[in-house]
C-alpha cells in the first residue's frame, strides 16, 4: 500500500560544529528526522528526477520512502519505482475528478438547475420486488442498478412507474438513451 506523508519535507539541517557538516539535508516528517543525509546537489537532482519518475530516497525499518510530484510517499511493500508512479497517478486522477464532479456540481447549484433527488428507500423496494431482483434487459442478479426508463436529463419521473432494475452492463450500454 502506498501512503503519501503530507507533512514529510526536505529540510536544510543546522550547522553541526562537532561534525562540520555544512550544506547538509534530510527528509523531515512532523518531528522527526530521518537519518539519511544529501548534498545540496543530490536534493537538486532528486527534485528534478522526481517531476517525471518516482525516486526513492531510501529505506527505513522495512519502508521505502519515495519522492514523486512534489509529493513523499511511504510504502512496506517493496514496490518498484513503476509500481509507486501507478499507484500515485491514480491517487491524482481521482482527486481531479474528485475537484472536477465538485466543480460542476457548484456551477449547477449556482446556475439554479435542480439536482436529481435520491430514490427512496421505499421506492428501491418496491422496484426491486416488481422485477424480482434481477436485471430486466438480461437477467443477471450482479451489480443492479436503478434506472430510469427515461432518463431523468430528458424529463423522467423517479416513480415506480419510470423506474427498472439493470445490471452495470445494460445500464452502460442504454446511456441517456430511451
Amino acid at each position: 500500500m502506498l501512503r503519501a506523508d503530507k507533512k514529510a519535507e526536505i529540510v536544510k539541517l543546522p550547522l553541526n560544529l562537532r561534525r562540520l557538516f555544512t550544506g547538509r539535508y534530510a527528509l523531515a516528517s512532523g518531528r522527526r528526522t530521518f537519518d539519511a543525509r544529501w548534498n545540496k546537489g543530490q536534493v537538486e537532482e532528486i527534485l528534478a528526477q522526481q517531476a517525471e519518475s518516482p525516486v526513492e530516497l531510501f529505506r527505513h525499518d522495512e519502508r521505502g520512502y519515495w519522492a514523486f510530484k512534489d509529493c513523499f510517499y511511504w510504502e512496506d511493500e517493496g514496490l518498484s519505482a513503476d509500481d509507486v508512479k501507478a499507484l500515485a497517478l491514480q491517487r491524482i486522477r481521482k482527486r481531479e475528478r474528485q475537484l472536477a464532479t465538485a466543480h460542476s456540481l457548484m456551477r449547477a447549484e449556482e446556475a439554479g438547475q435542480a439536482m436529481r433527488p435520491p430514490v427512496s428507500i421505499e421506492l428501491r423496494r418496491a422496484v426491486f420486488a416488481r422485477d424480482g431482483g434481477r436485471c430486466v434487459e438480461c437477467g443477471g442478479n450482479f451489480d443492479l442498478q436503478y434506472d430510469h426508463v427515461i432518463p431523468y436529463s430528458l424529463g423522467g419521473a423517479t416513480t415506480i412507474a419510470n423506474l427498472q432494475l439493470l445490471c452495470a452492463d445494460c445500464n452502460r450500454s442504454k446511456g441517456a438513451t430511451l
